[in-house]
């Protein structure tokens, strides 16, 4: 029998845009890597667009960059799963992908990666066994992060449930697993991610679950933990199964996911957002990090900020708010992700803090404070009643509303 391909053995691979070509990454002895773009693609100026990273200046595509030493250029490895999460996924792929290779866990996953980005072995080969001779099927799907996590599809017909993908790409639904460390997480972010669509901003479906309406689940991604499941809309594939492009800001920044909490501040995203999208984007933005900022949401890093790239992939537009809930239930002293106005701590975040920030966003100080009033003020009528809260385990609701009463005095004196 002719040996399964592991992941190890491939050393170039193409980079897809849904079904358009964009580039080429190789992997050459002593392991670099290094991504070129395809000349059919920079012939047209980078449409559709695969990262605002490869923006020049004066706004046409940059020069290739040099190759990597160890890992892949950062687009590309913030597009794998982080910590626990890709130890996990390690594990399911043993024999096939070293440990804390980038190149070799991309081309195991790289079928089905967040947004409409796939990359394949370059001679249309498997890239890694998608089953083993005598095993169950692998999984072959990426999400970054760090929480536990995986991509899922509901199924039809009598029972229904959940069960992992078949298929490359079937995925409708990303699932949260509860975890041992921070308790009612799941309940904590849908109750936040209600508070979000009450307010009126952009936020996927979302639904709690029990675990046993899962089906076929890796031991590898079992926390075991007590809880519910949080299962919520993946926004970059349609309802058909259409891909929809998307990109973080360590991938607009250039930047590791290791500096994801350091590679930039909050003024930086507004900034790009009213210069690649429009000021209503920047103050929408704004919106969101006053959210942070009341339901003391200390884990708002750049990879938690994304734009979207809709229809043709050509405009891009601010996706829609993710992964969020209150961190200081379980960290008292946690404060934002990132400085806002050369700030970090959640209760030094007066008026002159904002200021700070919109001068440096170049935004309107009128505007970025109305923004922040108007939002606390939401806020503070809908928080209180909201049906939602009833899931939240009493001791993390206890924690979030004391948080909540602070900020709110805090933003509104």
């Amino acid at each position: 029998m002719t040996a399964l391909p592991t992941a190890e053995t491939i050393t170039c691979m193409d980079v897809l845009l849904r079904d358009v070509k964009v580039g080429t990454i190789v992997r050459t002895p002593g392991d670099f890597s290094a991504f070129s773009l395809d000349p059919a693609y920079r012939a047209t100026g980078g449409v559709p667009i695969l990262s605002l990273s490869l923006r020049s200046a004066s706004g046409g595509l940059r020069k290739d960059a040099r190759p990597v030493s160890g890992a892949l250029p950062p687009f590309f490895a913030n597009l794998l799963p982080e910590d626990h999460l890709r130890a996990a996924m390690e594990r399911h792929h043993a024999g096939n992908v070293r440990p804390g290779n980038d190149f070799d866990l991309l081309a195991a996953l790289g079928v089905d990666l967040p947004g409409a980005v796939r990359v394949l072995p370059s001679d249309g080969q498997a890239s890694v066994a998608t089953r083993t001779t005598d095993g169950p099927r692998k999984v072959r799907f990426s999400l970054a992060g760090v929480q536990m996590k995986l991509s899922v599809m509901k199924n039809t017909g009598k029972g229904g449930g959940l069960t992992l993908p078949l298929g490359d790409g079937e995925g409708q639904y990303i699932a949260k697993f509860p975890s041992t460390a921070f308790p009612g997480v799941s309940e904590n972010e849908f109750a936040n991610l209600a508070l979000a669509e009450a307010i009126g901003m952009n936020v996927p479906e979302r639904e709690l679950l029990s675990r046993d309406q899962f089906e076929g689940i890796p031991e590898e991604f079992d926390t075991l933990a007590e809880g519910q499941v949080l299962l919520v809309r993946r926004f970059d594939r349609t309802a058909n199964g259409r891909r929809v492009h998307i990109e973080d800001f360590a991938q607009i920044f250039g930047l590791y996911p290791a500096r994801k909490y350091d590679g930039a501040a909050f003024h930086d995203i507004a900034s790009v957002l009213n210069v690649a999208i429009s000021s209503f984007a920047a103050l929408e933005f704004v919106r969101r990090l006053t959210l942070s900022a009341v339901m003391g949401n200390g884990d708002m890093h750049l990879k938690n900020w994304s734009l979207i790239y809709p229809g043709a992939g050509d405009t891009p537009a601010l996706a829609p708010i993710y992964d969020t809930l209150s961190t200081v239930p379980y960290i008292p002293s946690d404060g934002l992700a990132l400085s806002l106005g050369g700030e970090r701590s959640f209760k030094a975040l007066g008026p002159a803090r904002w200021k700070a920030f919109a001068n440096r966003a170049r935004l309107p100080e009128p505007a970025v404070l109305k923004a922040v009033a108007e939002t606390v003020h939401r806020i503070d009528k809908h928080w209180w009643t909201l049906p939602e809260r009833d899931v939240v385990p009493p001791s993390v609701l206890e924690r979030i509303d004391a948080h909540v009463r602070t900020m709110v005095q805090i933003l509104t004196d």
